[in-house]
């Protein structure tokens, strides 16, 4: 640094995910690191002011989780899922929760004294994406996300497409059955009545009501009301014949539906989000992968294809905080305003420990985007391969939530660890780098990049 030149202030911002159950707020660094998490209830059958309350409470707990006050933050971005002006910060329309008509952005600006940026959650986990996600190398991007409903986003030489009147990209209402089952638009057919997790859960208790048999009764003790995302996982691993079945039927909805995309817009990638297809990738994208490559409409060139979320829960955030940071005159997509993260250096890797910053380890670590450090949960392997020594896709997920660009993985000083295929697919459908090296050519490598990175360090054979 010069003589005389002052260390940049660092600029944090609060960033926060409304929906329909749940209310994520998160205190990230500009360079997307997520410093801390406030995760509560969304308030139901409240009013505005009682769901207000709570995402403002939401909001100063995660900033005094880190020892700061409200003058400490840059901004706030703010996603609400539904219809909004993020010119005005006025929510219009909330189908599934009361905050339509509420100036939500004015609101909070005379609240805490910090410029606010608001818009839709399917919009900004696309912007996410787009920045630090799947389609970080894009030119153009469209989102799906498969949630309660179905959103979805799209970006543009990092800009939104959101219409002439802030209602684009509203995919989950295009029809795609004539007559089909009624939607909660009050149209019917809509593909988030054909697919959307409440379309799902609607079409599995109807099933189980007519006395199908189903695993899902003994998984969540005879009450069907509790159908969520991971329990169709758990449903799709015990090969559960009438859940295998609903959820083909909803992949291929999804898959056609990604193919009427590319022919309406042509994106150089699609990516597939949201609750549901995070819990049931495996099944559900070689469903939908398999219909868009069967297309027989040729292009002109190639394009990515379809991809999944790299950013997980926390797309739509990050999409917050590069809204909040162009508001704040930090534009995520201008090079001039490019932050890296900074990370912990892993100072030592001798066979049987490791040290990374201030804490030497005597087993296998893990390391986050957010250069959070865990010790490996080796009974995730053993379990699934009967080895610790194998990565599968399920242990990654908890290494690269938050969607790291590369992903460094000590295989030990003589190299034993290796990556299943489906671990290689997980990597490939989130377009994340894997530099796979011996314990200490990883070590120096990971030290040495300056991308946003995780790394699974083993630390014996």
């Amino acid at each position: 640094m010069a003589a005389g030149k002052k260390a940049e202030k660092a600029r944090r911002y609060v960033c926060v995910d409304v929906g329909g159950t749940k209310i994520q707020a998160s205190l990230i660094e500009e360079s997307g690191t997520i410093l801390a998490r406030e995760r509560s209830d969304t308030p139901q059958k409240s009013s505005p002011e009682t769901i207000v309350a709570a995402i403002e409470e939401a909001m100063e707990t995660v900033v005094r989780k880190e020892g700061l006050k409200f003058k400490d933050v840059t901004a706030v971005g703010m996603a609400v899922p539904g219809v909004v002006d993020p010119d005005k910060g006025l929510v219009v329309v909330t189908p599934n929760m009361e905050l339509t008509g509420t100036p939500i952005g004015p609101d909070l600006e005379k609240r805490f004294k910090v410029p606010v940026a608001v818009g839709n959650d399917c919009d900004l986990g696309t912007l996410g994406e787009a920045w630090l996600g799947s389609a970080r190398k894009a030119p153009s991007a469209v989102g799906i996300l498969v949630g309660t409903g179905i959103g979805c986003g799209i970006v543009r030489q990092g800009e939104l497409w959101r219409g002439a009147r802030e209602a684009a990209a509203e995919i989950g209402h295009i029809v795609m059955e004539i007559g089909g089952p009624l939607c909660g638009c009050g149209n019917r057919g809509c593909f988030e009545a054909l697919a959307g997790r409440a379309a799902i859960e609607r079409q599995l208790r109807d099933a189980i009501e007519e006395g199908r048999k189903s695993v899902l009764t003994e998984i969540l003790e005879g009450d069907p009301s509790l159908i969520r995302s991971g329990t169709l996982r758990r449903a799709l691993d015990a090969d559960d014949e009438l859940v295998t079945e609903v959820m083909r039927r909803a992949s291929e909805v999804l898959g056609h539906a990604c193919l009427t995309v590319r022919h309406l817009l042509d994106p150089e990638v699609i990516v597939l989000g949201g609750g549901v297809v995070e819990a049931c990738y495996e099944f559900m994208v070689p469903i939908v992968r398999s219909i868009v490559d069967a297309d027989k409409l040729p292009g002109a060139r190639e394009s990515t294809g379809v991809l999944l979320s790299a950013l997980g829960d926390d797309a739509v955030v990050l999409g917050a905080l590069a809204l909040a940071r162009r508001l704040a005159g930090r534009d995520p997509f201008d090079k001039r305003f490019d932050v890296k993260p900074v990370y912990p250096e892993i100072s030592g890797a001798s066979f049987g420990e490791v040290t990374v910053g201030p804490e030497t380890y005597t087993r296998d670590v893990s390391i986050s985007v957010n250069g959070d450090v865990k010790k490996r949960k080796k009974s995730l392997a053993k379990e699934r391969y009967g080895s610790s020594h194998t990565v599968g896709p399920r242990e990654l997920e908890r290494v690269c939530r938050g969607g790291p660009a590369v992903l460094f993985i000590g295989t030990g000083h003589s190299g034993r660890l290796t990556l299943t295929d489906g671990a290689e697919q997980y990597l490939a459908q989130r377009l994340i780098e894997c530099r796979a090296l011996a314990t200490p050519e990883a070590v120096a490598a990971y030290n040495k990049s300056k991308q946003r990175k995780a790394a699974l360090i083993h630390a014996t054979c």
